[in-house]
């Protein structure tokens, strides 16, 4: 293993940085209201700000919507602009926008009447907010958001940008800096406690127990469609990380087979470290047991479901040297990319055949996408 070298980390935290930064920006020209639009936003930033801190004082609404909104309070009391000013386009609208985008999740959770009597300006201004935030004037919900692809696109970039980056011999470095330093830093206690955590990417048992669960479901609501997307969920991951390992076999850092320079892709053979399998399968497998639960548990229990073990795996695999940093990375890129696409399929109302419709045990409105 080489020596640690300070400078490579701060080059891939940066470099981690700048590309956050580029993806709020691009998330802002996508996002940014139409151009006859943006004046009437930067109008109304005014009455939106004071909107903002009356929200936040209504203690009747949800801990999590308040919480959103001093996060937003937050960005905004900042001293200085992530976006600069001499930028077009974005430089001078980068608050409205990002206001706008607080305040229709806002609408989605407490209603638009909620928004309407906390509203400090006037009519027009507040049918002008509606206009803007393309949200009912009526008092009706406003409907869902469609998904875009534009985080799917950056999802598989940021995989095959990071996957070249490797190749070229990028982030090698990094790599074995941070498996030296877990390796330093490993205590008895804290290691079997990242042995236990790590318990829970476990796919095989991960599969069998969502596959039983919506056998369950999918008998007690006489449809097969619960069953549909953990089929879909174990032959995409499978097929899809077992190609990209075979085809890239990369050395984990245990280095069982003793061989030269493990941390660069092909380099061994029989090497199936990259991506992170324990990220991809968590990710997708938590992903779709929240779906089959979505009747049960509550919005935040199923945040939490899809959220906290791959986190775990993600610090765990890296410490105990199961996979190198770069490794886990690629795997929640690839997990997310893989998961947004299995939520995107229509299951509900998927076509099965006028065979199998008329047996009865098509019926729809069973699964929740979130």
């Amino acid at each position: 293993m080489a020596d640690v070298r300070g400078w490579e980390i701060v080059a891939g935290v940066a470099a981690g940085l700048l590309v956050s930064w580029l993806a709020l920006v691009g998330a802002l020209l996508v996002g940014r209201p139409r151009r006859g639009a943006l004046s009437e936003a930067l109008r109304l930033l005014p009455d939106l700000l004071r909107l903002v801190g009356r929200l936040v004082a209504d203690r009747s609404l949800p801990a999590g919507v308040r919480g959103r909104l001093l996060l937003l309070g937050g960005y905004l009391a900042m001293p200085f602009d992530l976006v600069p000013d001499f930028l077009p386009v974005i430089g001078y609208a980068d608050d409205a926008i990002i206001v706008g985008w607080a305040l229709r999740s806002v609408a989605r959770r407490v209603g638009m009447p909620t928004l309407r009597r906390h509203w400090p300006g006037t009519d027009s201004g507040f049918e002008a907010l509606c206009r803007l935030l393309r949200l009912p004037t009526d008092g009706s919900p406003p409907s869902p958001p469609q998904r875009s692809w534009w985080v799917d696109g950056g999802l598989l970039a940021g995989f095959v940008g990071l996957t070249l980056a490797l190749t070229s011999g990028v982030f090698l470095g990094l790599d074995v800096s941070i498996d030296d330093w877990c390796r330093a830093h490993r205590p008895m206690a804290l290691y079997w406690l990242a042995r236990g955590g790590n318990l829970l990417g476990q796919g095989t048992p991960l599969a069998v127990l969502t596959l039983g669960l919506a056998v369950v479901l999918g008998w007690r609501r006489r449809s097969v469609r619960p069953i549909l997307p953990v089929l879909a969920a174990e032959l995409l991951t499978g097929v899809t990380v077992l190609i990209l390992k075979l085809g890239l076999h990369r050395a984990p850092p245990n280095n069982q087979n003793q061989v030269a320079n493990p941390e660069r892709l092909f380099s061994d053979p029989a090497g199936q470290s990259y991506p992170s399998g324990h990220l991809v399968v968590a990710i997708v497998w938590y992903g779709i047991l929240a779906l089959l639960l979505a009747g049960v548990l509550g919005a935040q229990r199923r945040w939490a479901l899809r959220v906290v073990p791959p986190v775990v795996l993600f610090f765990t695999t890296v410490y105990l040297s199961f996979h190198w940093l770069t490794d886990s990375v690629a795997g929640l890129l690839l997990g997310l990319l893989l998961y947004r696409l299995l939520i995107r399929v229509p299951w509900d109302s998927l076509p099965l055949g006028r065979r199998l419709a008329t047996t009865g045990w098509t019926r729809s409105g069973l699964l929740r996408r979130r």
